[in-house]
């Protein structure tokens, strides 16, 4: 078992995505990085923010940041200019809505619809990708995770 939100969960997600082949041909159109932002709730008493690289079906690379990382949100259209954690999109939820996510009992689109989570980004773009979104998930239920309060 591993902690979520940790770095060595991070590289066990990465390589569960990039050995994910229905995420590889759900997603090989997509160009986009996430920010994903998990709320304190129960047990956690912090943010966890996790950049992940995203490109045409592979992961380029997941990471924990640390208090002093900062992220950009790129504005729609807006080119990147390289720096490091520079995303077009953040999902952010509390940690028991992370948690249901993560172990497949709650779909991220229908969490964003009922407000349990939220995106920053081009929503439509998301709405394209929704199987992809389900594969990011099913990759991340393949690692044996110990949650916080479990």
């Amino acid at each position: 078992m591993v902690l979520f939100g940790t770095p060595e969960w991070a590289d066990l997600y990465m390589e569960a995505v990039n050995s994910n082949e229905a995420y590889a041909k759900a997603a090989d159109w997509w160009e986009g990085d996430f920010i994903f932002l998990v709320d304190p709730f129960g047990g956690l008493d912090h943010q966890i923010r996790i950049w992940i690289g995203l490109y045409h079906g592979k992961c380029t690379g997941c990471q924990i940041l640390s208090e002093n990382d900062q992220f950009k949100l790129l504005e729609k259209g807006e080119e990147p200019s390289r720096e490091p954690f520079e995303v077009e999109f953040s999902y952010a939820a509390r940690m028991d809505v992370w948690e249901r996510i993560l172990k497949n009992e709650l779909d991220p689109i229908k969490a964003l619809l009922s407000g349990q989570s939220k995106v920053t980004g081009d929503m439509a773009k998301i709405l394209r990708a929704t199987q992809a979104a389900k594969e990011l998930v099913v990759s991340a239920s393949t690692i044996k995770t110990e949650y916080y309060g479990e």
